[in-house]
């Protein structure tokens, strides 16, 4: 009799040990459903034979961008819902001590410029630089170049602690630019941006391009002369 009941605690004991575990472990297994949920709504928007682009929209996430076209969008729509409202329960589960810090990652999400989506091998993608071609590369890299350059130009400078100096590379140049902080510096942002990835991308597409990592003649500052910035070399 007491071998039976020492038995019998030892099982209730195995048990409400399981189901313990079970529950602490509760912000591991919706993490790991959430993640689930975003990998089937990757998965279906993945290998998309193609269709008209303007038919498509890109959804960002913060490692990657997706392109939605409404024949599938319900779906995707659907499991990524179930992503978040997962993710909601998982952050609600968290236990303090028992599971590994949660961290909210709170910075801007920082993706490399796309191009659009386009058809590639018979799928459709969103394009990133390194999907494009040198002559695709070249004649957007031609356009982007000036805009680049000048956008600043006609910005009044009367204090040269608020300008700064960036390097615009032109296939292996170093062109210094001075920039400030102005209402429309996120259209300049953007711009470079679009400009520093395509030139990176034809500079690996380019035979014999051995571009030096660094500036050899780097810029000291920015100093106004006649209301205009100039960068001194």
């Amino acid at each position: 009799m007491k071998k039976t009941y020492l038995l019998l605690c030892s099982l209730l004991a195995v048990i409400t040990l399981f189901y313990a575990c079970k529950k602490d472990n509760k912000y591991e297994e919706l993490t790991q459903l959430a993640d689930m949920k975003l990998q089937e709504a990757i998965k279906l928007a993945e290998n998309q034979p193609c269709k008209p682009a303007e038919e498509w929209r890109i959804d960002t996430f913060s490692y990657r961008y997706v392109a939605v076209h409404p024949g599938f969008e319900k779906e995707y729509n659907k499991l990524v819902e179930e992503y978040r409202k997962l993710s909601e329960q998982a952050d609600k589960a968290y236990k303090p001590g028992k599971n590994g810090a949660l961290v909210y990652d709170t910075s801007p999400v920082v993706l490399p410029p796309h191009f659009g989506v386009r058809c590639k091998d018979g799928k459709m993608i969103v394009a990133l630089a390194t999907d494009l071609e040198l002559v695709e590369i070249n004649q957007r890299l031609e356009v982007l170049f000036p805009k680049v350059r000048d956008f600043f130009k006609d910005t009044p400078c009367t204090d040269a602690s608020k300008w700064g100096v960036i390097n615009l590379r032109k296939d292996c140049e170093f062109v210094p630019i001075a920039i400030t902080d102005t209402p429309n510096f996120r259209s300049f942002a953007e711009m470079e941006q679009q400009y520093s990835a395509l030139n990176t991308a034809k500079v690996r597409l380019t035979e014999g391009m051995d571009c030096p990592a660094v500036n050899p003649n780097p810029s000291k500052n920015v100093v106004c002369v006649d209301g205009k910035a100039s960068v001194k070399l």
